[in-house]
């Protein structure tokens, strides 16, 4: 289901990739039914929120319980994060978390490397047009990528990366998500 094109490295750096996409082909049907799930999601079934920024809630955390159809993405994406990092599956963990990004709304900066995170990412379930592209910056270089519903993108926790603004009349709905050691 997944697939990786050659790697995307920085200029500074020629010997660490800066980040990796990958495609969930023939998700289509997959994502109509988490874009459905999630609209409905109710204020109980959010199990906490985090990180409070431009007057938003860039992070909400439910139970797998409440997106079950979701185990296909995560599990596809710690798969692909085996390959990446050159690592049993079993070895790594996946925490994870839905972005509703709403019309207007940004990502501010930020990395993922406060912990023992090895890898993060993103995975894109539905991508409005002109709803934001991610902003990846290492040094003195910047990529912005542009998000389409079905495509991962993994890249180190320690990227500095960003979402511009939400400027459709939709939502943008993805899942972040970092991998680390079990």
């Amino acid at each position: 289901m997944i697939f990786l094109p050659p790697e995307k490295k920085p200029e500074n750096n020629a010997n660490s990739p800066l980040y990796r996409i990958g495609e969930c082909r023939d998700c289509e049907a997959l994502n109509a039914t988490l874009r459905a799930r999630i609209e409905q999601l109710t204020p109980d079934e959010i199990v906490r929120r985090h990180h409070y920024l431009g007057g938003r809630y860039e992070n909400l955390y439910v139970t797998i319980e409440s997106i079950p159809e979701l185990r296909v993405i995560l599990d596809l994406a710690t798969a692909q994060a085996a390959h990446i990092l050159n690592r049993p599956k079993k070895d790594l963990r996946l925490g994870w978390w839905l972005n509703i990004m709403q019309p207007g709304n940004v990502t501010f900066p930020h990395t993922h490397d406060a912990g023992d995170e090895l890898l993060s990412g993103v995975y894109y379930i539905d991508v409005p047009p002109d709803s934001g592209k991610l902003v990846l910056t290492q040094g003195a270089q910047r990529l912005e990528i542009d998000p389409c519903a079905g495509r991962f993108v993994f890249f180190a926790p320690d990227v500095m990366h960003e979402v511009t603004r939400n400027e459709s009349g939709r939502p943008r709905i993805s899942v972040g998500f970092n991998v680390g050691s079990a």
